[in-house]
């Protein structure tokens, strides 16, 4: 699977990464909105992992930008903000998962099978 990350924490991004690389997926990882966007405006991607808050945008920002240039994009969105409002706006915008930081490699993996409705494997 293809998947942009986009998160303004370095350490945040190469974390998942790791993880989902690990597991076999194609990953490219921005911690700026503007790289991500031309980043999906050049390559198709099958999801997106973005964090909700940011200071160019906020995550819901940015997934309605992404998806003005990939409709259908599934979707994680990884917060340490997650009030009930967040998750609520998060799943009425159409974003298929929340993950909540921090989280384990796990509960990313998770997320992301969740939001590609897929069962998680095991890492390799």
């Amino acid at each position: 699977m293809r998947i942009v990350v986009v998160d303004d924490e370095p350490t945040i991004v190469l974390m998942c990464r790791r993880v989902l690389e690990a597991r076999g997926h194609a990953v490219h990882g921005f911690t700026g909105v503007q790289a991500a966007l031309a980043q999906l405006e050049a390559e198709e991607a099958d999801l997106l992992v973005v964090d909700y808050k940011m200071p160019e945008l906020n995550g819901l920002e940015f997934v309605q930008r992404a998806w003005a240039i990939r409709p259908g994009l599934r979707v994680v969105m990884i917060t340490a903000h997650g009030t009930h409002e967040v998750i609520g706006r998060a799943t009425e915008t159409g974003v298929q998962t929340v993950v909540l930081k921090p989280f384990t490699p796990s509960e990313l993996a998770d997320g992301v099978a969740a939001a590609v409705g897929q069962p998680e494997e095991p890492a390799r």
